[in-house]
């Protein structure tokens, strides 16, 4: 049975009478009465008493005037659905990121206020390194990706990139360390031979990479003693005094005692690049206008 014979149906149901309903519908009552005897045949039930003077629902029907109108409703409403996710008003969106995003206040800010102005819509969220996030993308599993890439990363030609935010690189040592004290930036050849604490290879952010290009530059290896994946922890234990460590100014979000941010003083930018990106060759409305917010 078609949609349309479900609504001559209920016009005339609703109606109780076949010249106001094909009235109502547009049509004449001549096609409009075959219609109903389709529709009785095809059930093999009577639905509507017929007499000169007045037209009546039948028990069947009353019980299949109901179930009717809550097809076209749930028909209406999946119509309204569909064209709400084109125009990018409900949905998913499936977005990962670094750990240090959510201390970053553009992003914080952004998210917040998309949740607010689009209530009907759901943000899948989740935390991944900054490869993880990219072959998501590559994958199509994830919407959008917010990740820090090391300073000579290519992506491949199909991801959008966005620029967010940049971040600036900072030495983090214990308050009792004796470059501490330090009036100005610190050189970082000054820590050659000092213990690092720092993220395992391949679990953090861009700027792992960008931590070992500057000492290269400098002309020394850190010496890695301690890793952790948490950034957190990676403070905790440099306020402990196992080590020092280089991070992202928005770091300085986690408040822990115990710790100097200080400058450094680099041969190189000391940028970290915050970027957003999604994947050009799937179209998504609800994504391009997530993105389109965050850019705001």
């Amino acid at each position: 049975m078609e949609l349309r014979q479900l609504r001559y149906f209920v016009a005339v149901a609703e109606e109780l009478h076949f010249t106001r309903a094909a009235e109502r519908l547009h049509i004449g009552q001549p096609p409009l009465s075959l219609a109903i005897q389709g529709i009785e045949r095809e059930l093999g039930v009577v639905l509507f008493k017929r007499t000169k003077r007045k037209v009546e629902l039948t028990a069947a029907g009353e019980q299949f005037l109901q179930e009717a109108q809550l097809a076209i409703a749930q028909f209406n409403r999946a119509v309204e659905t569909a064209r709400r996710a084109a125009r990018g008003e409900t949905g998913t969106v499936r977005l990962n990121y670094v750990t240090s995003l959510p201390l970053i206040d553009v992003f914080t800010r952004a998210i917040r206020r998309f949740r607010i102005e689009n209530p009907e819509v759901h943000l899948e969220l989740g935390i991944r390194t900054t490869q993880q996030i990219v072959d998501a993308v590559l994958l199509k599993s994830i919407d959008v990706g917010f990740i820090r890439p090391a300073l000579h990363t290519i992506l491949p030609r199909c991801i959008e990139v966005h620029e967010l935010f940049t971040d600036r690189l900072m030495l983090v040592l214990p308050v009792d360390h004796p470059l501490a004290a330090h009036e100005g930036p610190v050189p970082i050849g000054r820590l050659h031979n000092e213990p690092f604490v720092l993220r395992p290879r391949g679990t953090g952010a861009g700027f792992y990479e960008q931590v070992f290009a500057l000492c290269a530059e400098a002309g020394f290896v850190p010496e890695i003693v301690q890793e952790a994946e948490e950034a957190a922890t990676i403070l905790g234990l440099t306020a402990a005094g196992v080590g020092l460590t280089i991070a992202p100014k928005a770091l300085g979000a986690i408040r822990i005692s115990d710790i100097v941010w200080k400058e450094l003083e680099t041969a190189s930018d000391l940028t970290s690049r915050v970027i957003m990106i999604s994947n050009s060759e799937a179209e998504n409305g609800l994504r391009d206008r997530f993105v389109e917010e965050m850019m705001r």
